[in-house]
């Protein structure tokens, strides 16, 4: 479109003129009447009179009481310079691309490659655009569960094992074995450490079996009227006296002659072979029919794997059923007999009397074996025998 003005009723030139060059005549008439009215100008000292009007206090007027400040029209000329040079400032600025929001790093990050920024990127200053950090996961506090107080008890344990090295004829050995339960001892915590003791793995370098491998003692409730010891199964073992061993053990450790019934978690109904779940353990009284059940010789002290003090003799104390209350010891050091001598017992058999001995001769540092037997009184065999190791120090 022709922006060059035209005269009233003349047509338009037939080539249109471009803005600047239509415009520049336009332009020199107003720079030579500029000029003009400048030259026309005598210019005169007017700063003192600024400076009066400056510090003169504001007029009102007094038909309106309105304030007449006479800083406001230079302020407000000032303000509009400010406004028009914000906003060409604004139209030709050069486009540049703001930043995007920052995202924190969540845990799927940790690990993945960071990327590589070019050179010829422009540098982004910092984002004032509010931005939300994730959260990292918390780890719950935990509470540190302490462990029940234990303490040591000594705990009579019955095992299964030849009465004589090598032979075929089993009974049962009682031996106090030192056993940790919760603190303070109770007597069923007792009986509980003393039937895992049983049921457990026979001591190490003894001649005992154990009957029970495989299977839990889970609990042993003292009653008024019985003991009620439950596991997890019965055993298919046929070594003899299998269900006798436990029923020694609980009425010995809970210092109670009450008859032992049995529970099977696994719902079983026999405890050993030839003894039903249904049936009870009874301690026999009979003084004969004792000795189907336990071992002629037990050893009490020492305990077995004990340390003995060294350079003094060692005293020896035990329960046994002799003929005639004989009871033999000798004491065995790299399997060579270094000592020897006999006692007897409070009684005689088919009774079970208490005895006790004590070495000739100081025991110096070092293993020892500890033996305690009867001899026949027709052929000098061994009857019955016990083997406690003991190490000197």
């Amino acid at each position: 479109m022709n922006t060059e003005p035209t005269r009233p009723g003349e047509p338009p030139a037939e080539e249109p003129i471009l803005i600047g060059a239509g415009l520049r005549p336009v332009e020199d008439r107003l720079r030579r009447a500029l000029d003009a009215e400048a030259r026309s100008i005598t210019p005169t000292d007017r700063l003192g009179a600024i400076l009066a009007d400056a510090h003169a206090p504001d007029q009102v007027d007094s038909g309106s009481g309105s304030i007449h400040h006479r800083w406001l029209v230079p302020a407000a000329a000032a303000a509009a310079a400010v406004l028009v040079a914000g906003t060409v400032w604004a139209v030709n600025r050069p486009p540049s691309q703001a930043p995007g929001p920052s995202v924190a790093a969540t845990p799927t990050d940790v690990g993945s490659p960071t990327p590589q920024t070019s050179s010829s990127t422009p540098s982004v200053g910092p984002s004032t655009i509010p931005t939300q950090t994730a959260q990292r996961p918390t780890t719950p506090a935990t509470t540190k569960v302490q462990p029940p107080a234990t303490t040591v008890a000594a705990v009579p344990v019955y095992y299964v094992g030849p009465v004589v090295a090598g032979g075929d004829r089993f009974r049962l050995f009682r031996e106090f074995v030192p056993a940790r339960v919760t603190a303070p001892a109770t007597r069923e915590g007792k009986a509980l450490a003393a039937l895992r003791l049983a049921a457990g793995a026979p001591p190490e370098g003894s001649s005992y079996s154990s009957p029970w491998s495989g299977v839990t003692v889970e609990s042993v409730t003292l009653g008024s009227d019985a003991i009620t010891v439950r596991l997890s199964s019965g055993t298919t073992s046929d070594t003899p006296l299998a269900a006798e061993q436990l029923g020694w053990t609980a009425q010995a450790a809970l210092g109670a002659a009450l008859p032992v019934r049995f529970e099977l978690a696994d719902g079983g109904g026999e405890v050993s072979p030839g003894h039903p779940v249904s049936s009870s353990f009874t301690r026999p009284t009979d003084p004969i029919a004792v000795l189907d059940h336990v071992a002629p010789v037990w050893v009490d002290e020492p305990a077995r794997g004990s340390v003995v003090k060294a350079g003094s003799p060692l005293t020896v104390k035990g329960i046994a059923s002799t003929f005639e209350a004989n009871v033999e010891w000798e004491l065995l050091r790299d399997g060579r007999r270094v000592d020897q001598g006999f006692t007897t017992a409070s009684e005689a058999a088919p009774a079970r009397g208490a005895y006790r001995f004590t070495t000739n001769q100081p025991l110096q540092s070092g293993a020892y074996v500890v033996r305690v037997f009867e001899s026949s009184a027709n052929d000098g065999s061994t009857v019955a025998e016990v083997r406690v190791p003991v190490t000197a120090r």
